[in-house]
């Protein structure tokens, strides 16, 4: 077959014509088809209940008058199932019950009915009673909801009772009528169910896979987000994460008036780090490095990104001077704790950094750049004095200049 032959391209549902899908995906069906059942029931109930009036009403009025008092005592207990399945069917609690009490319900109108003519005389008033026959098959098939092998077991299970009552308390079943009514309606209502419930489990089928391909596609593009803002190494947000962040931030601290504090954190002599122990225990250290750093950064607005390379760098809404120092310090402390062996570090043999921290209150005539130069100054400071420190960048006094009258 090629592959451009439409029949090729046919997606092959496993058991829907035997109506029975694989285990788990029976269980689905029937877990989706329970719960739309319920709800379509919950409505048709009231319409099966307007239809058996009307039947009723109507079958009286022509039946023969000697026997309206017999038929119409035995046929309110039909009025009696579909009250109380309807009622039923009103309690959500009682929904994963739902095909046992319509099932048993539509068994027994069945039997009802087709017990009825046994129990009257007349051709007329049979042939009225095998017309009731007709309507409860007719409603059971088509409007109660029930799936194909329940709704067959309760047709002709409810009929075989039926018959069995009519022939042990009545007069018997006159069989050409029955097989004109019955029989033949019965027939029909199987395959109108059949094909109703193939129709049903291809419209699930179709729906599960149209929503795991939505799931699909949703996760999709939430990985692709995700790694669009996340070091691919690290895990930490990104420089265009950051980015946007620091916009964002710097925006909403100038709106408040609030401080904004950043730090750049540069791993010391990392390169000589590189060169000696190689990139892949390179990548190593910085993982457990910006580990350590996330623990650093666990407030709402606290941003803790790759900045390129070895330098990282740790945002703060709303810390003032002295709490942003007294956080560098734990920084400092904390990836000493980590005790990374580095040989090639001068005066250590572990892993250290170097931070250069800024603080500032945002205002118009500034940029969010002001705030990474001071930091990278800061940096640079640390750097000048040892590494394995911070220093605040601290902005230098303005002079004023004043012009001397004296002498003139």
């Amino acid at each position: 077959m090629s592959d451009t032959d439409p029949r090729s391209r046919r997606v092959v549902v496993p058991g829907v014509r035997w109506l029975r899908f694989p285990r788990r995906l029976e269980t689905e069906y029937r877990d989706y088809q329970c719960r739309e059942a319920v709800e379509g029931f919950r409505v048709n109930a009231f319409y099966i209940l307007l239809l058996y009036v009307l039947l009723i009403t109507g079958i009286y009025a022509l039946a023969p008058e000697a026997v309206r008092g017999r038929w119409l005592a035995t046929y309110t207990w039909v009025g009696v199932i579909v009250l109380v399945a309807g009622g039923l069917a009103q309690v959500s609690a009682l929904n994963r019950y739902f095909p046992w009490y319509a099932g048993l319900g539509s068994f027994l109108a069945v039997a009802v009915s087709m017990a009825i003519p046994g129990f009257i005389n007349g051709p007329v008033a049979v042939q009225l009673a095998h017309v009731s026959v007709i309507y409860a098959l007719v409603i059971v098939y088509a409007m109660v909801g029930l799936r194909f092998p329940v709704a067959v077991a309760a047709c002709w299970g409810g009929g075989l009772l039926g018959w069995w009552l009519s022939e042990r308390f009545g007069q018997g079943v006159d069989w050409q009528m029955t097989h004109r009514t019955y029989t033949g309606v019965n027939l029909l209502g199987m395959f109108l169910c059949y094909t109703s419930e193939v129709r049903d489990r291809l419209l699930f089928f179709n729906q599960r896979q149209l929503l795991r391909q939505q799931q699909r596609t949703q996760a999709l593009a939430e990985r692709l987000h995700r790694l669009s803002r996340e070091d691919s190494l690290t895990g930490l947000a990104n420089r265009r994460s950051f980015d946007e962040a620091l916009d964002r931030e710097w925006r909403r601290c100038q709106r408040d008036k609030q401080t904004l504090t950043l730090m750049l954190v540069d791993v010391d002599c990392f390169k000589a780090y590189n060169d000696h122990y190689g990139h892949l225990q390179g990548d190593r250290c910085l993982q457990q490095l910006s580990n350590e750093l996330r623990r650093h950064g666990r407030r709402g607005g606290d941003v803790v990104a790759r900045f390129g390379g070895e330098e990282f760098v740790m945002l703060y809404p709303g810390i003032g001077d002295t709490e942003a120092q007294q956080l560098a310090a734990r920084v400092c402390r904390s990836v000493r704790a980590l005790a990374l062996p580095h040989s090639q570090n001068p005066g250590t043999d572990e892993v250290t950094v170097s931070i250069g921290v800024a603080v500032l209150v945002p205002t118009p005539n500034q940029t969010p750049r002001a705030l990474l130069d001071a930091a990278d100054r800061a940096l640079y400071q640390a750097k000048q004095s040892g590494r394995d420190t911070w220093r605040l960048y601290e902005p230098p006094p303005k002079v004023r200049l004043v012009k001397d009258d004296k002498g003139l």
